[in-house]
């Protein structure tokens, strides 16, 4: 079965630069490697563009990578005008609602929320 849709990825280049790419669901693929003149390099399998830069490697946007590793951590966060500022994460969720809760006790008043940081950013409730 063929994917429905065209995937995007990031090639990693040895010395540091980064091309933006996308392999189709037919397999073929390409790596844009020349932005500022709009050209782009093709190849019928991802393989086969992989095997043109040497020491290349792709990292996809759903996958963790070892620049970013996979990580999770809680924060409590204060609202002070029109913006949340961020008090110290840590891995421990309920250290995150601890803290909540005694920051509420000690400022009824103020807006406070729980926050995960993860690969994506949510809002949680305690």
């Amino acid at each position: 079965m063929i994917e429905a849709f065209t995937r995007g990825f990031r090639l990693l280049l040895p010395d540091g630069q980064h091309l933006d790419g996308a392999q189709f669901p037919s397999g073929r693929a390409l790596v844009v490697d020349d932005p500022a003149n709009g050209l782009a390099t093709a190849a019928t399998l991802l393989e086969h563009l992989l095997a043109g830069y040497h020491g290349a490697r792709i990292e996809w946007p759903d996958e963790p990578t070892e620049a970013e590793p996979a990580r999770e951590a809680w924060r409590v966060e204060y609202c002070r005008g029109d913006a949340w500022l961020p008090l110290r994460p840590t891995p421990d969720r309920q250290h995150a609602v601890d803290t909540l809760a005694r920051r509420q006790d000690r400022h009824p008043d103020a807006e406070f929320r729980l926050v995960r940081v993860a690969t994506t950013y949510a809002v949680e409730q305690p």
